[in-house]
């Protein structure tokens, strides 16, 4: 399997790098510290949860991360994806949300300890049990990880389920725009921890200034990105998607993967699940990604080296 090059100083220039990055303080009140601050926490997260544990365990399953606003509909997308209700759907969302990764069950122990993510305590909710002794999906699942008894905060809830292919984890991200400044904040960290990033939006808030900021990031660190246009009436799906192609094109970002899913009854939320027609060419890419090595090595390495690329300008 093609993977990155990774050598023994580049981690220690990581390393080091990462010290001198969390020893920086802009204490006093003037103009840039706010920005300067932020800055600081996006290059920790990123160096803390993505790239130094991608560079030392290149191996690890694919991590795409779904993220969009409020009501994109991200959690029925995951759900639909996987095949069943694994992450709270609806718009209205409670005051803290947990997030919630999706992996096969053989790739747990890649979640389960500290390797990415590092700040989230790790949560299980237990799986009802059939007559036959079990559901088929997770005989031993969340045996290290408390069961999460109401909401925790800077918490990552664990599910696994035999649907997903191995070395496929998805990630369903709280609003980037929600209400909750702490969410707003946890997604923009779950997002920096992605080899993949899935930007979901709708046939009504493609053009709002939220998605756009984080699709023109992508863009700025080259990551490995997909666009989704969600809940698309039948009668102006060809006019929406030209518009938002048109769109993307003037930013740059024309030969991004674009998926369209139409509004079903079932994308009012609730849980309900798409039908699997309905985001089949989104779950055929992403398999794609994990089953062909080279497909896997490009997007890996692609986002890895667009990371570092960027250092040179985001240091300063």
């Amino acid at each position: 399997m093609v993977t990155l090059d990774v050598r023994p100083q580049l981690l220690d220039a990581l390393s080091a790098l990462r010290e001198r990055v969390a020893a920086a303080r802009f204490p006093l009140p003037l103009p840039g510290a706010p920005r300067a601050r932020a800055n600081r926490d996006e290059l920790l997260a990123q160096l803390d949860d993505y790239l130094v544990p991608r560079l030392k365990a290149p191996e690890a399953p694919l991590l795409a991360v779904i993220g969009g606003s409020t009501g994109a509909g991200k959690s029925t997308l995951v759900n639909s994806l996987v095949g069943r209700q694994v992450s709270e759907a609806g718009v209205l969302r409670p005051t803290t949300r947990t997030p919630v990764l999706v992996c096969h069950p053989e790739d747990h122990h890649w979640f389960a300890d500290m390797r990415v993510l590092p700040d989230l305590t790790r949560v299980w909710l237990p799986q009802p049990v059939c007559a036959q002794g079990g559901d088929g999906d997770d005989e031993d699942d969340g045996d290290d990880m408390p069961a999460l008894g109401g909401e925790l905060e800077r918490a990552l809830r664990i599910e696994t389920v035999h649907s997903l292919p191995r070395g496929l984890a998805l990630l369903d991200a709280p609003d980037v725009d929600s209400l909750i400044a702490e969410n707003r904040v946890l997604a923009a960290e779950l997002i920096c921890a992605a080899d993949v990033w899935v930007m979901v939006t709708t046939a009504s808030r493609y053009a709002d200034a939220v998605p756009w900021h984080l699709l023109r990031t992508a863009k700025e660190h080259d990551a490995t990105l997909v666009t989704v246009l969600d809940r698309v009436p039948h009668q102006v799906v060809t006019e929406v998607s030209r518009q938002y192609g048109a769109l993307l094109a003037k930013a740059g970002l024309g030969d991004v993967p674009r998926f369209t899913v139409p509004e079903l009854p079932e994308s009012a939320g609730g849980g309900g699940l798409l039908p699997s027609t309905a985001v089949a060419p989104l779950r055929a890419w992403l398999t794609q990604r994990v089953q062909d090595p080279s497909a896997r090595a490009q997007a890996i390495t692609r986002t890895a080296r667009g990371v570092i690329r960027s250092l040179d300008s985001r240091m300063p």
